[in-house]
């Protein structure tokens, strides 16, 4: 009898990363012979496009259902574990996993980005609760670090999406953009960003990309309409009815990149393309760094970028930094644990 595992994550939100993270792991999963479960704000949707069975992510008698009838529960991937976005989101996450846990049941942290979290009680039922999980496994240094401070035993791993399958890339010139909302963004970010882009990439086709609707699509009009205002010579399109198939084909055709999202941001450097970054949070900051990308924090008053943008436009890349880019998601510590 198949082993049942129930996944617990950012599922059917139309998030072009978790929905990327999630059809790699429900691919993986069912190669191995799991039957898959997911608690999904949208279960009609996210069965029909994943082929997973599901259940109701808010409907406590769903999500008992789920626990008690699962041998494994996974948690992940992306960043579920912060408050960054609402105390009640993590404690949404962390209560799945102490009803697990209550139940007997494995827990496995898949590939999570730890934080930002503050507060010192919502760092301690946070380090309780990943003490009692069976497997934690994180994607990034810093989170490994956190958790080694709360004497949490954890497996650095890497980002699943590392594992999207790209097509060979054919390069059109194309510069693409791709924002979403950020409460702290400076009111002159956009305005900004948009000078310096046509001041350097007048002659090129502006793809604006939409990776979640609900938190993209209104920044990507603001755009717009700083573009028609100061370079109405431009041309631009807006890509909003997006699907994961949809944006990897069209990322191969980028040559340029200016994204605040770390799965854009990965995307962009998957394929080779010069990525910008443009850090709201601090995993973006970290990828930056690794990745030595030219970057500026969207939080901050905007100064003159002319130095950052030839930097960006000049760059070669050394031998460490194409090979950093051919990273693929090692399952070994994963499968090791779900195998055995």
């Amino acid at each position: 009898m198949a082993k049942k595992v129930l996944i617990s994550g950012y599922i059917g939100f139309s998030n072009f990363g978790d929905d990327a993270i999630f059809a790699i792991l429900t691919r993986h999963l069912k190669a191995k012979g799991f039957e898959i479960t997911a608690l999904s704000s949208n279960p009609s949707k996210t069965k029909k496009q994943f082929k997973v069975n599901t259940l109701k992510y808010m409907n406590l008698f769903d999500i008992i259902k789920g626990i008690a009838s699962c041998n494994y529960l996974i948690s992940g991937g992306g960043s579920l574990l912060q408050n960054a976005t609402s105390n009640f989101s993590l404690l949404y996450y962390i209560t799945i996993i102490l009803l697990a846990k209550l139940m007997f049941k494995k827990v496995i942290i898949f590939a999570q980005g730890i934080g930002p979290i503050n507060g010192s009680f919502w760092q301690k039922l946070t380090a309780f609760t990943l003490s009692l999980c069976d497997l934690v496994t994180v994607r990034d240094a810093q989170s490994y670090k956190l958790l080694g401070s709360w004497k949490i035993k954890s497996r650095l791993i890497n980002d699943p999406a590392w594992d999207i399958p790209v097509l060979p890339r054919e390069s059109r010139g194309y510069v693409g953009v791709q924002l979403r909302h950020y409460a702290n963004m400076h009111t002159d970010f956009i305005k900004v960003l948009v000078k310096y882009i046509g001041l350097y990439f007048s002659d090129r086709r502006i793809i604006l990309y939409s990776f979640q609707n609900s938190q993209d699509l209104k920044i990507c009009y603001l755009f717009e309409k700083a573009l028609k205002s100061q370079w109405p010579q431009m041309k631009y399109e807006i890509r909003s009815q997006n699907t994961i198939k949809s944006i990897v084909e069209g990322f191969s055709n980028l040559e340029y990149l200016f994204a605040m999202r770390f799965h854009a941001c990965l995307l962009g450097l998957k394929y080779g393309i010069k990525v910008f970054a443009l850090p709201y949070d601090p995993k973006v900051a970290n990828l930056a760094q690794e990745f030595e990308l030219q970057s500026i924090d969207v939080s901050r008053k905007p100064d003159d970028y002319n130095d950052k943008f030839r930097r960006f436009i000049e760059f070669k890349e050394h031998k460490e930094i194409t090979q950093k880019r051919k990273t693929v998601f090692d399952w070994s510590v994963i499968d090791k644990y779900m195998l055995e």
